[in-house]
Protein backbone atom coordinates (compact mmCIF):
# COMPACT_ATOMS: atom_id res chain seq x y z
CA UNK A 1 0.00 0.00 0.00
CA UNK A 2 1.38 3.42 -0.91
CA UNK A 3 0.57 6.61 0.90
CA UNK A 4 0.56 10.06 -0.68
CA UNK A 5 3.64 12.08 -0.01
CA UNK A 6 3.52 14.67 2.74
CA UNK A 7 3.95 17.47 0.18
CA UNK A 8 0.90 16.32 -1.78
CA UNK A 9 -1.25 16.27 1.39
CA UNK A 10 -0.12 19.79 2.34
CA UNK A 11 -0.88 21.07 -1.18
CA UNK A 12 -4.33 19.49 -1.13
CA UNK A 13 -5.01 20.96 2.33
CA UNK A 14 -3.99 24.44 1.16
CA UNK A 15 -6.25 24.14 -1.88
CA UNK A 16 -9.24 23.21 0.30
CA UNK A 17 -8.54 26.11 2.70
CA UNK A 18 -8.23 28.55 -0.23
CA UNK A 19 -11.53 27.39 -1.73
CA UNK A 20 -13.34 27.72 1.61
CA UNK A 21 -11.93 31.18 2.29
CA UNK A 22 -12.65 32.28 -1.29
CA UNK A 23 -16.28 31.27 -0.89
CA UNK A 24 -16.71 33.51 2.15
CA UNK A 25 -14.68 36.41 0.76
CA UNK A 26 -16.81 36.68 -2.39
CA UNK A 27 -20.24 36.74 -0.79
CA UNK A 28 -22.77 38.35 -3.13
CA UNK A 29 -24.67 40.98 -1.15
CA UNK A 30 -27.13 41.49 -4.03
CA UNK A 31 -26.72 45.25 -3.89
CA UNK A 32 -29.26 46.65 -6.35
CA UNK A 33 -31.81 43.84 -6.10
CA UNK A 34 -35.32 45.27 -5.85
CA UNK A 35 -36.92 45.03 -2.44
CA UNK A 36 -40.27 45.87 -0.89
CA UNK A 37 -40.42 49.17 0.94
CA UNK A 38 -43.78 50.74 1.44
CA UNK A 39 -43.42 54.51 1.58
CA UNK A 40 -46.04 57.22 1.92
CA UNK A 41 -45.78 59.22 -1.33
CA UNK A 42 -45.94 62.50 0.58
CA UNK A 43 -43.24 61.58 3.07
CA UNK A 44 -40.90 59.26 1.24
CA UNK A 45 -38.18 59.60 -1.32
CA UNK A 46 -38.65 62.50 -3.68
CA UNK A 47 -39.67 64.73 -0.77
CA UNK A 48 -36.12 64.96 0.57
CA UNK A 49 -36.43 62.02 2.97
CA UNK A 50 -34.53 58.75 2.64
CA UNK A 51 -36.53 55.68 3.59
CA UNK A 52 -34.59 52.68 4.94
CA UNK A 53 -35.80 49.32 6.25
CA UNK A 54 -33.60 46.94 8.20
CA UNK A 55 -35.71 43.76 8.06
CA UNK A 56 -35.84 43.25 4.29
CA UNK A 57 -35.68 39.47 3.99
CA UNK A 58 -35.01 39.63 0.25
CA UNK A 59 -31.69 41.40 0.93
CA UNK A 60 -28.72 39.44 2.34
CA UNK A 61 -27.78 42.54 4.38
CA UNK A 62 -31.45 42.94 5.43
CA UNK A 63 -31.22 46.62 4.38
CA UNK A 64 -33.59 48.07 1.76
CA UNK A 65 -33.25 51.74 0.80
CA UNK A 66 -35.11 54.33 -1.24
CA UNK A 67 -32.89 57.44 -1.23
CA UNK A 68 -34.19 60.98 -1.37
CA UNK A 69 -33.97 62.49 -4.84
CA UNK A 70 -31.14 65.07 -4.76
CA UNK A 71 -31.47 66.17 -8.35
CA UNK A 72 -34.36 68.27 -9.60
CA UNK A 73 -34.11 66.50 -12.97
CA UNK A 74 -36.78 63.97 -13.87
CA UNK A 75 -35.69 60.70 -12.27
CA UNK A 76 -35.75 57.36 -14.05
CA UNK A 77 -38.27 54.89 -12.59
CA UNK A 78 -35.87 53.44 -10.02
CA UNK A 79 -37.42 51.70 -7.03
CA UNK A 80 -36.24 50.71 -3.56
CA UNK A 81 -33.14 48.53 -3.67
CA UNK A 82 -31.10 46.22 -1.47
CA UNK A 83 -27.98 47.86 -0.12
CA UNK A 84 -25.15 47.06 2.28
CA UNK A 85 -22.60 48.80 4.46
CA UNK A 86 -19.48 49.94 2.60
CA UNK A 87 -16.22 51.78 3.12
CA UNK A 88 -15.45 52.69 -0.52
CA UNK A 89 -17.07 52.70 -3.96
CA UNK A 90 -15.26 49.41 -4.67
CA UNK A 91 -17.55 47.71 -2.14
CA UNK A 92 -20.52 48.72 -4.33
CA UNK A 93 -19.01 48.00 -7.74
CA UNK A 94 -20.76 44.67 -8.32
CA UNK A 95 -24.27 46.03 -7.70
CA UNK A 96 -27.05 44.67 -9.91
CA UNK A 97 -28.03 47.12 -12.64
CA UNK A 98 -30.97 47.69 -14.91
CA UNK A 99 -31.43 45.64 -18.06
CA UNK A 100 -31.96 48.44 -20.60
CA UNK A 101 -33.91 46.13 -22.94
CA UNK A 102 -36.51 45.40 -20.23
CA UNK A 103 -38.89 48.39 -19.85
CA UNK A 104 -40.24 46.98 -16.57
CA UNK A 105 -36.82 46.75 -14.88
CA UNK A 106 -36.68 49.35 -12.10
CA UNK A 107 -33.20 48.58 -10.80
CA UNK A 108 -30.42 51.16 -10.75
CA UNK A 109 -29.36 52.47 -14.15
CA UNK A 110 -26.29 54.52 -13.22
CA UNK A 111 -24.41 52.35 -10.72
CA UNK A 112 -23.61 52.75 -7.03
CA UNK A 113 -21.41 54.86 -4.78
CA UNK A 114 -20.56 54.50 -1.11
CA UNK A 115 -21.91 57.42 0.89
CA UNK A 116 -23.71 58.43 4.06
CA UNK A 117 -27.35 57.98 3.12
CA UNK A 118 -28.96 59.47 6.24
CA UNK A 119 -27.99 61.82 9.06
CA UNK A 120 -30.86 60.92 11.41
CA UNK A 121 -32.51 57.72 12.64
CA UNK A 122 -31.19 54.20 13.00
CA UNK A 123 -29.02 54.49 9.88
CA UNK A 124 -27.57 57.90 10.72
CA UNK A 125 -24.03 58.33 9.45
CA UNK A 126 -23.74 54.76 8.13
CA UNK A 127 -22.04 54.50 4.77
CA UNK A 128 -24.24 52.48 2.39
CA UNK A 129 -24.17 51.68 -1.31
CA UNK A 130 -26.52 54.24 -2.90
CA UNK A 131 -27.81 54.19 -6.49
CA UNK A 132 -26.55 57.20 -8.44
CA UNK A 133 -29.95 57.57 -10.16
CA UNK A 134 -31.02 59.52 -7.06
CA UNK A 135 -27.90 61.72 -6.82
CA UNK A 136 -26.83 64.93 -8.48
CA UNK A 137 -23.35 65.40 -9.93
CA UNK A 138 -21.03 68.26 -9.06
CA UNK A 139 -21.19 70.42 -12.23
CA UNK A 140 -17.44 71.13 -12.14
CA UNK A 141 -16.06 67.65 -11.43
CA UNK A 142 -18.99 65.54 -12.72
CA UNK A 143 -18.55 63.37 -9.62
CA UNK A 144 -20.97 62.54 -6.81
CA UNK A 145 -20.49 63.97 -3.33
CA UNK A 146 -19.47 61.06 -1.12
CA UNK A 147 -17.77 63.14 1.57
CA UNK A 148 -18.72 62.66 5.22
CA UNK A 149 -21.32 65.25 6.33
CA UNK A 150 -20.24 67.54 9.18
CA UNK A 151 -22.86 66.04 11.51
CA UNK A 152 -21.24 62.61 11.04
CA UNK A 153 -17.71 63.65 11.99
CA UNK A 154 -16.52 62.16 15.31
CA UNK A 155 -16.99 65.00 17.78
CA UNK A 156 -18.40 64.57 21.29
CA UNK A 157 -21.60 66.42 20.36
CA UNK A 158 -22.13 64.42 17.16
CA UNK A 159 -21.53 61.09 18.94
CA UNK A 160 -24.28 62.00 21.39
CA UNK A 161 -26.70 62.54 18.49
CA UNK A 162 -25.87 59.53 16.30
CA UNK A 163 -25.03 56.08 17.64
CA UNK A 164 -23.20 55.05 14.43
CA UNK A 165 -20.35 57.56 14.67
CA UNK A 166 -17.11 55.80 15.54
Amino acid sequence: MTFPSRGRINSLGLLVVALVLGTFACENKHIGRTCGLSVDPDGGAGSGTTATLDVALECPSRICILPAQESSALAPPTTSLCTADCSSDDDCADGERRNSSDPGDQRCKGGFVCKVAETVGDFCCRRLCVCTDFLSRNPLTQSFDTSTPEVCKPTVDNKAICKNIQ
